[in-house]
């Protein structure tokens, strides 16, 4: 089995969590590693909005996790399959279904979801819902996984919700050591310096580039990037990894010590800087970044 092959992926709305889920299930494939993406969000299921319409997604992470009875062949059974890679299955919600139409999902149910799910496939890989304390799912998951990436956004709203949530995760179950801080969506214009003294360093920086958008809109996450302008997210995703750029081969997550992609690493400081100013968001020339 790979080093780390459960990686819960979790943060604020709008960091690129569910995105950087998508790209990093489609670097593993490329790789031939089966992949399965769990989709924790039962607010906003996601599956219906990255698989076309006529895609037939019968199945429920809801009933799943509810039903007396839990066993691998179920787990397999409501896998929904990727028309665009062979090695990439989701489990998630229906489109309408919320966490009130079935009965408390309990922690022990979720514990015992994600040992079964573990020897099911090379990689799984869990988009956590932003509101991880409201579903047992994303908290077990967060518990559970090998590595947890930890997106957030260089704006104020990012830093507001990384300063609001990280005491939740202060408990030792969490496993602080499997954590590693990722700047997601980072626009041109944005201090990434400033919000990394906020979260206590950046491991990884994740681009915004405009071909994701357009990819969204198209239902189209699953598909490569290509465009030259793109190539610092691909890299990032690869770096995240451990893998070489260009290269198949998949390789054990770098150390914390790694530069991220094209971007030098903060080291986490001890205790608060002196002489600093509290964050301040700088706004960009004839735009806001919020």
């Amino acid at each position: 089995m790979e080093q780390d092959k459960v990686i819960a992926v979790m943060g604020s709305p709008g960091s690129g969590k569910t995105t950087a889920a998508l790209k990093i299930a489609l670097t593993l494939a490329a790789a031939k590693k089966n992949v399965i993406v769990v989709f924790c969000d039962p607010f906003t299921p996601v599956i219906p909005i990255v698989l076309p319409a006529d895609i037939n997604h019968d199945t429920s992470l809801g009933s799943l996790m509810t039903a007396p009875a839990l066993t691998q062949a179920a787990i397999l059974n409501a896998c929904v399959p990727t028309e665009k890679s062979e090695y990439i299955s989701f489990l998630g919600y229906q489109v309408g279904e919320s966490l009130m139409m079935y009965p408390q999902i309990t922690r022990e149910k979720a514990v015992e979801f994600f040992v079964l799910l573990r020897y099911l496939a090379d990689y799984i890989i869990i988009d956590c819902t932003a509101t991880f304390e409201a579903d047992p799912a994303s908290i077990v998951a967060i518990e559970l996984a090998d590595r947890v990436l930890r997106l957030g956004t260089a704006n104020l709203k990012g830093v507001s919700y990384y300063l609001t949530h990280s005491p939740m995760l202060a408990d030792s179950r969490f496993r602080k050591d499997t954590h590693q801080n990722v700047i997601g969506n980072l626009k041109t214009g944005q201090d990434w310096e400033s919000v990394s003294q906020q979260y206590g360093g950046a491991d990884y920086i994740l681009p915004y580039v405009p071909e994701l958008e357009q990819q969204y809109d198209e239902l189209a996450l699953l598909t490569p990037l290509t465009q030259p302008e793109s190539a610092g997210y691909t890299a990032g995703i690869e770096k995240l990894l451990g893998m070489q750029s260009g290269k198949s081969k998949v390789k054990p997550a770098p150390s914390a010590a790694a530069d991220t992609a094209g971007v030098k690493r903060q080291e986490k400081p001890k205790g608060k800087p002196k002489g600093k100013p509290a964050f301040r968001l700088p706004f960009a020339k004839n735009r806001g970044e919020f």
